[in-house]
């Protein structure tokens, strides 16, 4: 599978998790800055930058499905902009020793979607 398909079976999955499981806005970010915290070992002004950084994105994702016009295209190309620019933000935040464990963050995250997904199958 290459890298695009990839992204879009991210965004999908991304997309199902939105909607798919009502829970408020910080649950979700909270979880998701958790792992970060764990994997990369944030400084407490990175955690800062980092929590408000998904909060935007969350913020951000969840005005454009509500004012999508039901394009699923158009939706997860949206959606995958805006993954990529939140991730380009926090690799931004991080030192050069902080970023490969990021990266590996990123892989653990990924695969468990894919797992998600052959589950739902």
């Amino acid at each position: 599978m290459n890298y695009r398909n990839l992204l879009m079976v991210l965004a999908a999955v991304a997309f199902i998790s939105l909607n798919a499981f009502s829970q408020p806005r910080g649950n979700r970010v909270e979880m998701q800055l958790k792992k970060i915290q764990e994997k990369v070992v944030l400084t407490n002004e990175q955690t800062v930058k980092v929590k408000s950084l998904l909060e935007k994105a969350q913020d951000e994702i969840r005005a454009q499905f509500e004012n999508s016009d039901g394009d699923r295209q158009a939706r997860r190309e949206a959606l995958m902009k805006q993954m990529e620019k939140t991730d380009s933000s926090i690799v931004k935040i991080l030192t050069k020793e902080q970023k490969p464990k990021y990266d590996e963050y990123k892989k653990e995250r990924q695969k468990e979607m894919q797992d998600r997904m052959r589950e739902r199958q």
